[in-house]
């Protein structure tokens, strides 16, 4: 039995000498493990197919209850990805990421929707890596399920915050930086170290906590549709959008790792 299906190329692994096995993301059925069997050899027809990050579609047939590639295409490459190691890194761990936060046999229509809109945006410069990288990790902590409660402060129900606020990580929520001075006794707010986890505290600013708000509650077709000038406050909405998403992840990607690596080399 044969079937055809479009879908994001979220992992490409070796197999053995000759084959390739695939993660694919497709809109109806979530996450499929497909092998393509000699797509290593140069002379597959199939080696085109096994890239990380190409959206295509793909022939396949049913053996041992396992997928198989027969045949396919590519509807969209993504090869301007390629010309910047950096933003082809960021894009990896993308893939990463969407890999971590969808199933098997489930409807996963709005988290592909959302990989693509972002490789293309990276793809186009539509917007900083910076930026889509924040997006997509907000993105990733809502449709997971644990966005922070972003309404107001938590202690003390302030709306405003003249004097700065915190994102209380380990609950979710807000701390103006005046309840957080009351409840350090009247010290300045610091950061706590990073392993005391349940206690973490990253700072924000009103533009920094406006930009989480809007990706929370845009459409996706909009969702990379706002704008950061200053760089202090893009800079906290950064931080603050990685550690709060691999915290409640529980868990830290190789290919972020990466990604840093070459912005430190870089500089």
């Amino acid at each position: 039995m044969r079937k055809a299906c479009d879908g994001l190329i979220l992992r490409v692994t070796d197999v053995g000498e000759h084959d390739r096995a695939l993660v694919l993301l497709t809109a109806d059925e979530g996450k499929l493990y497909i092998t393509a069997k000699g797509a290593r050899s140069v002379k597959s027809k199939n080696a085109s197919l096994c890239r990380i990050c190409a959206y295509v579609n793909l022939e396949l047939y049913e053996k041992n209850d396992k997928y198989w590639l027969a045949e396919g295409s590519v509807n969209n490459g993504f090869f301007g990805l390629c010309e910047d190691l950096d933003t082809f890194s960021l894009a990896t761990y993308i893939m990463q990421l969407a890999e971590e936060i969808t199933g098997e046999g489930t409807d996963e229509s709005e988290v592909l929707r959302m990989a693509l809109n972002t490789l293309y945006v990276l793809e186009k410069k539509r917007c900083s890596r910076e930026q889509a990288k924040a997006t997509f990790e907000l993105f990733a902590a809502d449709h997971s399920g644990f966005v922070p409660d972003m309404s107001t402060c938590s202690i003390c129900a302030r709306a405003d915050y003249p004097d700065g606020l915190w994102l209380d990580v380990m609950n979710g929520a807000l701390i103006c930086d005046a309840c957080q001075k009351k409840r350090s006794g009247g010290l300045a707010s610091s950061e706590t170290d990073e392993f005391q986890t349940r206690n973490l505290l990253l700072p924000l600013d009103s533009s920094a906590l406006e930009a989480m708000r809007y990706v929370a509650s845009a459409p996706l077709q909009r969702i990379f549709s706002y704008g950061l000038t200053d760089k202090q406050s893009l800079d906290l909405l950064c931080r603050a959008s990685e550690l709060y998403l691999l915290h409640h992840l529980e868990r830290d990607f190789d290919t972020l790792k990466f990604y840093k690596s070459l912005k430190k080399f870089n500089k």
